[in-house]
């Protein structure tokens, strides 16, 4: 196998004190939990559902609550960010339905939420920001006509990128976007590696907190329908400590239970036992170059995302699908909070689980609790580090 890793500077050997944990606008601290209690604070959103990947895992296709009769269209988002701002919106993250850079108004809709002082962060394969025709032909209305010209856009509107960027191994990385194992994507790798490099020389690794992360999720054993049988897994670590040295968030976490991944989760689903090891060796790692302290780590407790920010989505947020249903978080398709089509957002809010939650600091997993990720596995892992095993 072809293993390809980007040739990106170290930023740190050991942490600073006051470094910050986590990708700008997507979680929030303890102080800020504590002081906007009630308060609608993100929102995950769908924005088109164009895509011309195909990933075997991906959460948002084959889902259940795409019987769309009534997609939203751009006035509609717009009208919506109108409305959470008033109960108190400081960010909206774009999951999909589609790939965000395969939307012509995207642009346009960045820059809307820049006037509204609204911090967007974006989940992208790559494969349109590192390929200057595909840029040309869906921004040239707006002057974009290459990556950097892409990427000063993204600075001008204050965005945190997350780059789909799943494994070290190209054969892998081909395989987690390629559900039918044809060879049209067999550029993927040059081009997300060039979208890399185009943001970390735009600045986006420059930041305290970063403003880029690597997706390497989800995290896998292995593909059963594949002829690669070994998946991401025993190169999580490796990933996640090469872009944490060089100040790239790292998105490490099992498989959603939604979509693609819904049923036959525990197929492709690390053991307990791999799942264990591989956050506390990820912790034991923040602890030893001072990303994180023990004592952090005790009173923060340990996260979904493997030696990240604890998330509190479901504390201070929701999820707006593209046909207008509302969930708790992308994690799950059952958590259903309502409909804009039939319910105003602020009524949705009001009488939701997640305003329920409001004030929870470290929601752990509510959509992955007993499934890709086990129950013990928050007490297992801080029993590790504090017994130094």
């Amino acid at each position: 196998m072809t293993r390809t890793i980007p040739d990106i500077p170290l930023v740190y050997e050991r942490f600073p004190d006051d470094y910050v944990n986590d990708i700008n606008g997507w979680a929030f601290d303890e102080e800020t939990i504590a002081n906007n209690v009630g308060k609608l604070l993100t929102l995950d959103i769908d924005f088109a559902s164009r895509c011309s990947l195909n990933c075997p895992y991906c959460f948002r296709r084959d889902n259940s609550v795409d019987a769309v009769s009534h997609e939203m269209q751009f006035d509609d988002c717009i009208q919506l960010i109108k409305d959470a701002k008033k109960l108190g919106l400081r960010s909206v993250k774009f999951l999909g339905k589609g790939e965000p850079f395969e939307t012509t108004r995207i642009i346009e809709f960045l820059r809307f939420l820049k006037e509204m002082n609204i911090i967007p962060l974006i989940f992208t394969k790559g494969h349109i920001l590192g390929d200057d025709e595909a840029i040309k032909r869906e921004f040239l209305y707006y002057g974009i006509k290459k990556g950097e010209d892409l990427v000063n856009e993204l600075n001008e509107c204050n965005a945190s990128v997350m780059l789909g960027f799943n494994a070290f191994t190209d054969e892998i990385q081909i395989d987690m976007i390629d559900k039918h194992k044809t060879s049209k994507y067999r550029n993927h790798i040059s081009k997300r590696n060039k979208a890399l490099k185009l943001l970390v020389e735009g600045g986006f690794n420059k930041s305290n907190p970063t403003r880029l992360a690597l997706a390497v999720n989800p995290i896998i054993k292995g593909n059963p329908n594949s002829n690669i049988k070994v998946g991401n897994l025993h190169e999580a670590f490796e990933m996640y400590t090469w872009s944490r040295l060089r100040n790239i968030y790292a998105i490490i976490t099992p498989p959603m239970i939604s979509g693609r991944a819904r049923d036959g989760w525990d197929l492709f689903t690390p053991s307990e036992d791999e799942l264990i090891d591989l956050y506390t060796n990820i912790y034991r790692f923040n602890i030893d170059v001072n990303l994180q302290t023990l004592d952090k780590i005790k009173r923060e407790g340990i996260a979904a995302y493997a030696g990240g920010h604890p998330c509190n989505q479901v504390s201070t947020g929701l999820y707006i699908t593209l046909n207008g249903v509302v969930l708790s978080c992308p994690g799950s398709e059952e958590n259903i909070e309502g409909n804009i089509w039939d319910d105003s957002l602020e009524n949705i809010w009001f009488k939701s689980n997640n305003f329920k939650r409001s004030g929870t600091f470290n929601c752990k997993c509510i959509a992955k609790a007993g499934k890709t990720i086990p129950d013990e596995l928050y007490d297992r892992v801080l029993n590790n580090l504090c017994s130094n095993i």
